[in-house]
């Protein structure tokens, strides 16, 4: 499906398969190992009893323990491994009767209770249930396979709020996090507009005392032009989405940061994009800026330099949990050590499963031998190279749902160069047509945070234009 122009004939095309009919007649069947069929069928059908019925106070326990009981095993991947157009009918349903109910209880004309006590309900019930988030790996300018994921997702509605980058993830997370939904469709409509020149070769001289090889003020010119000028919680408030993006220190007792609009509000979006792609010997450590309340541009912790975020947190999903109440990891990996790796052990079969027991075998020695060789290497000039490398062997590399580009020998040998605007639009393209057999899976393992966040908006600003309603006008 290579020649297809957008997700809508990919889905044709998928439609039309010759494997199509095996996949409708398995999708029909409610049975699997995966979960249980009768349990689920008659927890949907208690939900649409006690909806059709009027009956609120019986429908929020139901619809709890409901969730509570099926979400879990619901996300297991087999579910979507026949075809990429949906899972079991079955399963289908019950999604489908969660959301109305979750729509009915939204509706405090309908339910009869309070419109405060519906919204402390749902805010209590999505704290419980968690939220997704799209985490963009590093990778340079591989990475610019994550517009397309991004582009993919946000045609269908499906983009997450909560965003985070690391190096190349860090400017798509920021270029994305600043703009609006509009915005975001003018930008993949002309998406030329996109600078890709960042890297600019240093004279030999000037590499030389810089112990860097490009140039770090076209870099911050570039990060300017693509990502605007805001700090964290500036386009937060304007575009609602939360950016987390991972720095790493370049002094040994200083700690990785995850930079966002709770930790670090004041701090400028496109610095810490910088300080976040700039890679040792390519880049030299930036400095971290935020604008103080005169609106000057000026320096965050001055005496401290920021370099390559993925070396200490490509995917920082703990500090996501603990920070934005994240618990559903939607991955692009690009990194060239890592996603063909998980690109082979993520398929079916024998091959894959073998393939991942010796990688994971061998990933665990390699492991603790460099965990040896840092703590034998304390207090000597080589502890921090060990340090580095160990967290790059050690830190997670994938999520609940990772989405993988094809890497070519040719895109590897020019990660580290500009790339033109033709290869900027493939590399677009390969980013949608990586994500389009995915988004099933993650319209549905999505679907019910999704609508509790937009139940919670909606009540939340009926709360509001209930209290300016109650406000006495001012005499004219």
């Amino acid at each position: 499906m290579g020649s297809v122009a957008g997700y809508t004939e990919w889905r044709t095309k998928a439609a039309a398969a010759p494997e199509r009919a095996e996949a409708d007649e398995w999708r029909a069947k409610p049975e699997s190992s995966v979960y249980d069929a009768k349990l689920l069928r008659q927890h949907t059908e208690e939900l649409t009893r006690a909806r059709d019925a009027g009956n609120a106070l019986e429908l929020v326990p139901l619809l709890r323990e409901a969730l509570y009981r099926h979400l879990g095993e619901l996300a297991d991947p087999r579910l979507y491994s026949q075809t990429p157009l949906g899972t079991k009918h079955l399963v289908e349903s019950f999604y489908e009767e969660a959301l109305a109910c979750i729509e009915y209880l939204a509706d405090p004309d309908q339910t009869g209770l309070s419109l405060e006590f519906t919204l402390a309900g749902f805010r209590r019930a999505a704290h419980i249930f968690g939220r997704s988030a799209l985490l963009l790996s590093g990778g340079a300018t591989l990475g610019f396979f994550h517009l397309g994921v991004v582009k993919a997702l946000s045609e269908q509605g499906l983009l997450p709020n909560v965003l985070s980058g690391a190096s190349m993830g860090a400017l798509i997370a920021c270029g994305t996090g600043v703009r609006t939904d509009e915005e975001l469709d003018e930008l993949f409509a002309d998406p030329r507009v996109i600078r890709t020149d960042a890297l600019k070769p240093l004279p030999p001289k000037r590499a030389a005392s810089d112990r860097a090889v490009y140039d770090h003020a076209r870099l911050e010119e570039v990060v300017a032009h693509n990502c605007g000028d805001y700090t964290f919680e500036e386009a937060h408030a304007r575009t609602g989405r939360t950016v987390s993006i991972s720095v790493s220190p370049t002094r040994e007792r200083q700690k990785p940061r995850v930079l966002c609009h709770y930790t670090t509000p004041n701090v400028l979006m496109n610095s810490a994009a910088v300080a976040s792609a700039s890679i040792p010997g390519a880049f030299p450590g930036a400095m971290l800026h935020q604008r103080d309340p005169s609106g000057e541009r000026i320096p965050y912790m001055s005496t401290e330099r920021w370099i390559d975020g993925s070396l200490k947190g490509d995917l920082p999903m703990r500090r996501l949990s603990r920070l934005h109440n994240v618990n559903h990891f939607i991955v692009s990996q690009v990194n060239p050590h890592v996603a063909p790796v998980r690109r082979v052990t993520g398929k079916r079969g024998i091959v894959p499963v073998v393939s991942g027991v010796i990688l994971s075998s061998v990933r665990a020695q390699v492991t603790h031998q460099l965990e040896l060789a840092r703590d034998f290497t304390k207090r000597t000039p080589l502890y921090s190279t060990f340090d580095v490398v160990h967290s790059l062997a050690d830190q997670p590399y994938g999520g609940d749902i990772d989405i993988h580009p094809r890497l070519r020998p040719t895109a590897l040998l020019r990660a580290m160069s500009n790339i033109s605007h033709d290869e900027l639009l493939k590399h677009i393209r390969e980013g949608e047509r990586a994500t389009w057999p995915l988004l099933a899976r993650i319209r549905d393992q999505t679907c019910v945070s999704r609508a509790l966040d937009a139940a919670i908006r909606r009540l939340s600003s009926d709360r509001g234009a209930m209290r300016s309603a109650s406000y006495p006008q001012p005499s004219k």
